[in-house]
């Protein structure tokens, strides 16, 4: 069940917490998403806004991103951080399935992906109905944070924006056509762009040095100039790898003012 907005931002805030960054450095693990640093075989659907290359209304945003990608590919070196391209940076609004349960799931029921397509389409027709017109979801950058797999930059929304963005989630995660699918909630919300994975992880690893270096890369991220996500427009996506996001243009998408 995912708290209320106070415990989201406290949580948040923990993720980002560069005193942090040493007791998450001991956890890291090099990413099975990628071998040889390419991408492998990661098939399935999520619910994402547009990637970057697509995003009409966040081009600051990510060029900014991209410029802190390059920072840590520069700085950490390609061996140790493998930067995903930018112009797939995105924001997830809900996970939905993946990897073996997704095969499994088509191979039961060759049909899974048109009703998925279009039980979203009907969670997306009745969401849209319940934002108040000229509702605008904003979301701050808080930090990076170093996940298990990934480096990635954590963002706190307005709170009328998380509610919204919970109660969008709560419409998926709750419907018995969803569920019926064998699609359920796996992790509670935290709003990232992930900037890359971890690639090859050396019992040697100089984790002060890094810790040095995500610490000076993140003080450059947070100022007052860098810029607010806009959250305009999402959609349903499918991928076959974690750079790969596709969707057909009757597929079903939401509009925000």
């Amino acid at each position: 069940m995912q708290g209320n907005y106070q415990s989201y931002v406290n949580k948040v805030v923990q993720m980002t917490i560069p005193t942090n960054y040493k007791q998450q450095l001991k956890n890291i693990q090099s990413s099975p998403k990628f071998i040889h640093g390419k991408p492998v075989e990661f098939p399935g659907f999520s619910v994402i806004t547009p990637p970057y290359v697509e995003d009409d209304y966040n081009q600051e945003f990510y060029q900014n991103l991209q410029l802190i990608s390059s920072q840590l590919t520069e700085k950490l070196g390609e061996d140790f951080f493998l930067a995903l391209p930018s112009e797939s940076f995105h924001l997830t609004l809900a996970d939905l399935i993946w990897d073996k349960s997704y095969l499994n799931a088509v191979k039961e029921n060759l049909n899974f992906d048109d009703i998925l397509i279009s039980e979203l389409a009907k969670i997306f027709k009745e969401y849209q109905s319940l934002i108040p017109k000229n509702q605008s979801l904003e979301l701050e950058i808080i930090g990076l944070s170093i996940f298990p797999r990934a480096i990635a930059v954590c963002l706190v929304p307005t709170e009328s924006s998380y509610e919204l963005i919970i109660k969008l989630r709560q419409l998926i995660y709750q419907n018995e056509e969803i569920i019926n699918l064998g699609i359920e909630q796996h992790y509670d919300f935290a709003a990232h762009v992930t900037l890359g994975y971890f690639n090859q992880i050396d019992d040697n690893i100089n984790s002060e040095k890094i810790e040095s270096i995500i610490k000076e890369i993140n003080y450059l991220l947070i100022d007052d100039s860098t810029p607010i996500f806009k959250l305009k427009e999402f959609e349903i996506r499918k991928f076959t790898n974690m750079i790969n996001y596709t969707r057909q243009p009757q597929w079903a998408t939401v509009k925000l003012n």
